[in-house]
């Protein structure tokens, strides 16, 4: 049988690439067009460059907008002027030509809706209203209302405020690409910052588990390198577990060799005639730890395993007795005594190792706290309690009972910190196997009163 620590040489390893070249393969994959800092950066690029062209494209066509109702309000107003001055006399509009009204503005009067000879062509024939028109590379806002028994044309070139529509477009066009610029450089700075710490994670991950996995992973990026490595991680997990589980197996073997021997060398002193009887005693003792000791390598490989042992019918009286057999002199010793209530017609279907593991944990845990006591076991509720009368737990410690190494009313009794420096894994194994079986296990304790004690409760379903 190996030795635990040249087990794990001996197992199949896989070599691990030198730390140069794990770093090249970091570098390459950062750079490869697949990287996941690259499409991190991309798509906040991406969502800038979204966010800011809405944003340019509805000031875009706000301005426009605002642009041309302001022009057709100018239009409007002018149009509504002239009418009025021509219908009240105060201006006496010419019958040919254009009436001036500024640089941008152009009227023409139509007297008896006789179009004159130089009105633009696209003006003639014009119903009344207003309108926009785009005479070759012009725009032109146009309103035609009647005035003094003719017709009003006024007409107002917007060509040079389209332009600057056009231009201020553009600016934000440039300004469009130049956020996007910026928004591509902080996306590296902020993707960078994001990825780093997985790449970090990788990177120890892969260092801690070397070799390659067995299941290969097709995504070349950083994050199938993390699930590259957590592969790694799994498969060495497996492989400890494997080997831990073949060492427990190989020192159930090998420990029942010399177990058999001792036990069969007990049974044939016991039946020598010549043998005293406190001799005898001892004897049979012996075959009883024996029993114990594969009963309890048997239910700890099954814990190790996570599995739990076949069940069986079992008298929970016997079972009991079997439990307190192996601990009854040490009972003795410290003053516990034992008041079994447990009908012997008792029984359930389960995993008797476990049951005895549990059992003697929570006897063996009466001996070390409750003694001098008196413990009491017996059925309730289709399960069994343990109730002593000894001088019980402090509510602070009742939540961490169940937990490994757990020495808190230790401290100030008997031995002081030396003797509770081993101690504190009875009540964590009984709970695992409970655990592990679907039983519930449950204490409640008091330090004062008539009913100072604790009591401990295991429920099978």
């Amino acid at each position: 049988m190996n030795a635990p620590g040249r087990g794990e040489d001996a197992a199949p390893r896989h070599e691990a690439p030198p730390a140069p070249a794990r770093s090249a393969a970091v570098s390459s994959v950062l750079s490869t067009r697949r990287s996941l800092r690259l499409r991190v950066t991309w798509a906040l690029t991406g969502a800038v460059a979204l966010f800011v062209a809405l944003q340019a494209v509805l000031v875009y066509l706000v301005l426009a907008q605002q642009e041309d109702a302001l022009v057709d309000q100018i239009v409007m107003t002018e149009a509504s002027r002239l009418v009025h001055r021509i219908e009240n006399h105060e201006i006496e509009p010419p019958a040919h030509g254009e009436i001036s009204l500024g640089p941008s503005l152009h009227a023409w009067y139509a007297a008896n809706h006789v179009e004159p000879a130089e009105l633009p062509a696209p003006l003639r024939g014009m119903p009344l209203g207003a309108r926009q028109l785009e005479p070759g590379e012009q725009v032109w806002h146009v309103v035609v209302a009647d005035a003094g028994g003719g017709r009003v044309y006024v007409v107002y070139d917007a060509t040079a405020n389209e332009a600057r529509v056009y231009r201020f477009g553009a600016i934000l066009v440039g300004l469009w690409l130049a956020c996007v610029l910026a928004g591509y450089c902080l996306s590296r700075v902020v993707a960078g910052r994001v990825v780093r710490p997985m790449v970090e994670v990788t990177d120890r991950i892969a260092g801690w588990a070397p070799g390659a996995p067995v299941i290969r992973v097709d995504r070349d990026d950083e994050a199938g390198r993390l699930i590259e490595a957590f592969n790694r991680v799994q498969d060495r997990v497996d492989r400890s577990i494997a080997r831990e589980r073949e060492f427990s197996a190989n020192l159930s073997h090998e420990v029942r060799t010399p177990l058999t021997a001792i036990r069969t060398d007990a049974e044939l002193a016991g039946l020598d005639g010549d043998v005293p009887a406190p001799v005898r005693e001892r004897l049979a003792r012996i075959t009883r730890s024996v029993d114990e000791i594969a009963a309890t390598l048997d239910a700890t490989r099954a814990i190790s395993s996570a599995e739990p042992g076949p069940k069986e019918t079992v008298v929970l009286a016997e079972c009991l007795g079997d439990a307190w057999s192996g601990l009854r002199e040490q009972a003795a010793r410290a003053g516990l005594g034992l008041v079994d209530e447990v009908p012997r017609d008792a029984v359930a279907s389960l995993d008797r190792y476990g049951l005895l593991i549990v059992l003697r944990n929570l006897i063996r845990n009466a001996i070390d706290h409750a003694a001098p006591a008196t413990l009491t076991i017996r059925m309730e509720d289709g399960g069994l309690s343990f109730a002593d009368d000894g001088p019980g737990i402090p509510a602070a410690d009742l939540p961490f009972l169940f937990e490994r190494y757990y020495r808190g009313r230790l401290k100030d009794r008997r031995g002081g910190e030396a003797e509770s420096a081993w101690r504190g894994l009875g009540l964590a194994i009984a709970k695992r196997v409970c655990d592990l079986h679907g039983w519930r296990l449950s204490v409640s304790s008091r330090t004062e009163g008539a009913q100072r004690g604790t009591r401990f409760t295991l429920q099978f379903d």
